[in-house]
């Protein structure tokens, strides 16, 4: 019985450890490369169009909103990794992670949703949100709808 209990303990131990949101940095790409590329999705999500969706982005401000002016920066960065895995990250732990859902992609727009695995906190309630890139080092997650709120990023090589 006592085996059956060690065993037990560590089995909740290894669970919390690998999803706990208490993760370093180098845990963090650790854990989300750790997710199986076809966790979520068989094949790729994004069309060729798209496919700089991928890479680590630094959250630089926060507009739109009721008001207009944003709020304050609530993660530090956001990680996209292949076959549409997502991290939401602050102070070198993960906020959020799980799948991005596709809702629109044609040539001129991409409106994706946040879905937070089944082992994740929800931290972005206002999920759903238009892509847009400018250039190769900067995205824009803009609401489609005024009072939501708009999330710009640039590139970490």
């Amino acid at each position: 019985m006592k085996k059956i209990n060690s065993i037990l303990i560590l089995s909740m131990i290894l669970f919390v450890g690998i999803f706990s949101c208490e993760k370093k940095s180098s845990e963090i790409d650790d854990l989300l490369d750790k997710l199986p590329g076809n966790k979520y999705y068989e094949s790729e999500i994004f069309n060729e169009l798209n496919l700089d969706i991928y890479g680590k982005w630094k959250l630089y401000s926060v507009s739109g909103g009721i008001h207009g002016g944003g709020h304050e920066l609530n993660f530090d960065y956001l990680e996209v990794h292949k076959f549409g895995i997502y991290g939401f990250i602050r102070n070198g732990s993960i906020l959020e992670f799980g799948k991005i859902n596709i809702d629109e992609q044609g040539s001129e727009e991409l409106l994706i949703t946040f879905k937070p695995d089944d082992n994740s906190e929800v931290f972005m309630n206002d999920s759903e949100k238009y892509v847009n890139f400018f250039g190769n080092d900067t995205l824009s997650l803009d609401s489609p709808c005024c009072d939501r709120y708009n999330y710009h990023f640039k590139r970490i090589k």
